[in-house]
């Protein structure tokens, strides 16, 4: 039992509470997943089970999609509506277009706040502990990337958006930044997770549908099916021992067209993932970047 189950994370609960809960289920070699999700934030949650974990460093940094809606005229210490309340006004109505014109600003490279209630790290402790404590921190700015951000529809006071950005992005602090713009501030108030990279929201299954081992199994994406835009290279019998030993391999006569330093996935000639390699032109050889199923 190897591979992903990409869950759709309800509100009120941790992306750790999902992993509690699933142990429960079942004694997991290893389990993981990808991507926090916030408490009251819902949708595409991956799990790697077992041998999935291994897959983690090559999926975590794809693009992210969401459908968020931002709360007009109230500003909170969290950024987001579970948060308490720093200012609130009433606000007039704004033209659609205007909305838009600001929304289109926050495309490309952009520099946010890291939101001091987060898990983010200063001095190996999470902000958000030093923030309940009333300690006063100056909140780390990162560089994030918004591949696109539109307005989906506007109903006074609330705007929908749907974002695509980079891994590590805030949606709440793109919130808060949105408000701040606007000069009437704003808050998250809904976010869902539409998408991780390849996995999508249809293919994400409720926590409350997995109650058996034998519901794992059913749900579970295997591992020869993850990352499905990799080239796939199929190795001979006679090097894979080889490559279970971390040597390097032949690059294979029919490989269509590889390129120096593409990573490709290795498959045995019974269909099973067994690597992840790199290849090397100068060497003519594929050589090992991660074990799987060894």
């Amino acid at each position: 039992m190897n591979g992903f189950l990409i869950i759709n994370k309800h509100a009120g609960i941790s992306s750790f509470d999902v992993i509690r809960k699933l142990k429960k289920i079942n004694k997991f070699k290893k389990i993981g997943y990808i991507g926090t999700l916030d408490r009251n934030a819902t949708g595409v949650l991956p799990v790697a089970i077992n041998e999935g974990v291994k897959l983690i460093p090559l999926l975590e940094d794809y693009e992210k999609s969401y459908k968020a809606k931002f709360l007009l005229g109230i500003k909170t210490d969290t950024f987001d509506i579970e948060g308490k309340v720093l200012e609130e006004k009433r606000v007039d109505e704004f033209k659609k277009e205007e909305l838009e014109r600001i929304l289109k600003n926050f495309e490309g490279e952009i520099t946010q706040k890291v939101p001091v209630f987060s898990s983010k790290k200063i001095n190996r402790k999470p902000l958000y502990k030093l923030a309940r404590k009333g300690i006063e921190i100056e909140a780390p700015e990162k560089k994030v990337y918004i591949y696109s951000i539109k307005l989906v529809e506007y109903v006074h006071p609330y705007v929908d958006v749907e974002v695509t950005c980079s891994k590590g992005t805030y949606i709440r602090s793109l919130a808060n930044d949105f408000g701040e713009i606007l000069g009437c501030g704003a808050t998250l108030y809904a976010l869902v997770r539409t998408k991780h990279g390849d996995f999508t929201y249809d293919m994400s299954v409720g926590l409350d549908e997995i109650k058996e081992k034998v519901d794992v199994e059913r749900h579970i994406i295997p591992l020869e099916d993850i990352l499905p835009n990799m080239n796939k290279v199929i190795i001979d019998i006679q090097f894979e021992r080889f490559l279970r030993q971390g040597m390097p391999v032949p690059i294979m006569s029919d490989m269509n067209a590889p390129k120096q330093d593409e990573t490709v996935k290795l498959f045995n000639r019974n269909g099973r993932l067994i690597a992840i390699g790199i290849i090397d032109i100068k060497t003519n050889t594929i050589k090992v970047k991660r074990l799987i199923n060894n």
